[in-house]
């Protein structure tokens, strides 16, 4: 099966590289680490690896490389004789490697392309211990290969949403056997553990352990420049994370909480909505400005809303809120993470559609300090009530922030697991396959 996989991958690609020449010709963006993503070779090190103990993080995109800072951290402390390496498959998420872990880690690099021809010899070039795997990445490939190799292969934050179970389930044929290649799968709750079994995988082979993304750590740094800040009166929500076509939503949610003291910090997910975002605000008689303009920040009361046009400043924005909203989950997009908000101890709204974040959605609805609705009525009725019951809002906040402090040893517990499985295995024992 996982040869019938490769074959079919290659002549995809084969037949799309035309297509792929022209974009990558005329799109700087795409081109970027073009040729990482097609080597067979690891070079994000220099003066090559200790091929008895390099451990191997894999994780999808910059939010999977969050929850994997504070793990690999642990594990370094733990195992400071290891070589640990690094790879992503977004330039982002590489970014954020380098920035967060450049003292720790040997080197980073992109993933390359799953085909056996270009994955085998990049693994070979590697030659892991082991390779830990972020959340859902199972690139079947990577995995067959990496365990013929000998390496052990683990699985953090394992999810598995309701609708990708739908396809897994009709496909459990070939992912039974993808799924096989794992020594271990630390999954987020009982229900992954149920779903992973309806899949083929025993129960011996599954821990629930809660997602390292709870051990997150602000830089009190920035936070301490925000905090405190004279908001002149006024109740601030933080819009953060919003995706294409859940603006005019958010922003009418906004509107419909009445004539209250109230300011909009808006925080679009992709950079290209602000100038869309503006006209909007402008279309509603809403006067703002951009946060990058701003030279004192402290200005942000003179106005109705202010767009967020700068990127990794929104966890120290969230200090300055009074609630917040999170998007992705109003349109079908699957949600973004509240853990940033939960920090900062805000109450926050999100949508219906929390697919991606189904188990840390519920948690936080569970224990009462988060909310979903679904039109602008609902967001605005929500507002206000937060707005006008100061115990209210606090006592909400302060739920999600004993969340967030629950899970504060996770990573460290992860990574102890993953150090006692390579332990286990130097000793020659196995987890029966």
């Amino acid at each position: 099966m996982i040869i019938a996989y490769d074959i079919i991958f290659t002549l995809l690609l084969l037949a799309a590289s035309p297509l792929l020449a022209v974009i990558l010709l005329f799109n700087r963006k795409w081109s970027e680490g073009i040729f990482e993503r097609f080597s067979t070779k690891f070079r994000g090190v220099t003066g090559g690896l200790d091929s008895n103990k390099v451990v191997w993080f894999h994780a999808a995109s910059a939010g999977e490389v969050q929850a994997l800072v504070p793990v690999i951290k642990e594990f370094k402390s733990m195992n400071s004789r290891a070589e640990l390496v690094v790879t992503t498959t977004s330039l982002n998420g590489r970014k954020k490697i380098e920035k967060e872990l450049g003292g720790v880690i040997s080197g980073a690099a992109l993933m390359p392309v799953d085909i056996s021809i270009i994955m085998n010899p990049f693994i070979d070039s590697i030659s892991p211990e082991a390779l830990v795997v972020v959340e859902t990445e199972l690139w079947p490939n990577m995995l067959s290969y990496a365990s013929k190799s000998g390496a052990a292969i683990i699985l953090i934050n394992g999810r598995i949403s309701a609708k990708s179970f739908r396809f897994y389930y009709a496909m459990r044929f070939f992912f039974k056997k993808v799924l096989s290649f794992f020594t271990v799968m630390m999954v987020q709750s009982e229900k992954m553990v149920k779903r992973l079994s309806r899949l083929g995988v025993e129960k011996t082979r599954l821990i629930i352990m809660n997602n390292t993304k709870y051990s997150f750590e602000a830089n009190p740094s920035s936070l301490d420049a925000l905090k405190g800040m004279d908001k002149k009166g006024k109740k601030v929500v933080v819009a953060g994370s919003i995706r294409e076509g859940e603006e005019e939503l958010v922003i009418d949610g906004f509107i419909s909480a009445g004539n209250r003291k109230k300011l909009l910090i808006f925080a679009p997910r992709h950079m290209k909505s602000v100038r869309h975002i503006g006209e909007l605000l402008s279309s509603k008689g809403l006067k703002f400005c951009l946060w990058s303009a701003l030279k004192e920040k402290s200005a942000i009361a003179g106005y109705d809303a202010v767009i967020v046009d700068t990127i990794g400043e929104l966890s120290a924005i969230y200090n300055i809120g009074d609630a917040a909203i999170i998007g992705g989950g109003f349109k079908e997009y699957g949600g973004h993470n509240p853990m940033e908000a939960a920090v900062a101890g805000l109450p926050f709204i999100m949508g219906r559609h929390m697919f991606n974040f189904e188990d840390t959605a519920e948690k936080f609805l569970k224990e009462g300090g988060a909310f979903q609705a679904s039109t602008p009525l609902e967001i605005g009725a929500k507002l206000a009530e937060l707005f006008d019951n100061e115990g209210m809002r606090s006592y909400t906040g302060e739920k999600n922030r004993n969340i967030i402090e629950k899970f504060r040893g996770s990573a460290a517990t992860t990574a102890m697991l993953i150090n006692e499985i390579l332990i286990d295995r130097a000793k020659g024992g196995s987890v029966e396959r």
